[in-house]
């Protein structure tokens, strides 16, 4: 298993409680593998969206089944709650639910939270091993989105000094099938823009879309 994914499902043990409610308004529980690997220990997650529809769901397919003896779909199920408020969450459900917070801010807490919610799941558990590996201090916006962009993208936007340079990372990107977060774009464009030979340039379009970086290609070869 992967740092990430231990680190993110490290409390979860379903022998300890039959409910779980594991608070996560970043939706970092989503992701396909920590879900398949949950499933593997014995958990089954259900989103908490209306309070009738998932006490349905819990009480006759789970609660039932455990108080009669038997196993049940689940050894435990998580109830996941997309929100840091748990106001809207019935009261027998927090006095019995063993709780996880699973913010981005609590698993990455030497970055802007604002930054790395952008980042898609995808690339969280390489943004967390280099959190650990390189971020010394905690980090403002600023020095977060240079951090991601260079730990997560290999770009480093001062380095990008001549037409050339821009081409070879743009296309880089794109050819990893990868777009940057439009936040993350913007920053590019920002600090490109104190160059004379990218101030015309739709610099946060181009890194922050494939197709209209492709768009452009084609124009120019046209």
């Amino acid at each position: 298993m992967s740092v990430w994914k231990d680190r993110v499902l490290r409390d979860f043990v379903p022998d300890l409680e039959p409910l779980w409610i594991a608070v996560d308004p970043d939706n970092v529980l989503l992701d396909e593998g920590l879900l398949g690997e949950l499933r593997q220990r014995g958990f089954d997650v259900i989103p908490f969206e209306d309070s009738i529809a998932f006490r349905a769901e819990f009480e006759r397919r789970y609660r039932t089944e455990w108080q009669r003896g038997r196993p049940g779909p689940a050894k435990a199920v998580i109830l996941h709650w997309r929100s840091d408020d748990l106001s809207g969450l019935p009261w027998d459900y927090l006095q019995s639910g063993r709780q996880v917070r699973l913010s981005l801010a609590d698993l990455l807490p030497k970055l802007a939270p604002g930054v790395t919610r952008q980042v898609g799941p995808e690339h969280l558990g390489q943004l967390f091993e280099a959190q650990s590996d390189h971020a010394t201090q905690v980090l403002g916006e600023s020095a977060t989105k240079e951090f991601v962009l260079l730990h997560v993208f290999r770009l480093s936007p001062p380095l990008i000094r001549s037409v050339a340079d821009l081409w070879r990372e743009l296309l880089k990107i794109h050819y990893a099938e990868s777009e940057l977060p439009a936040q993350l774009a913007s920053h590019v464009e920002a600090v490109l823009s104190r160059v004379d030979a990218f101030r015309e340039l739709p610099v946060a379009n181009l890194f922050g879309s494939r197709s209209y970086l492709l768009n452009v290609l084609q124009n120019a070869w046209s």
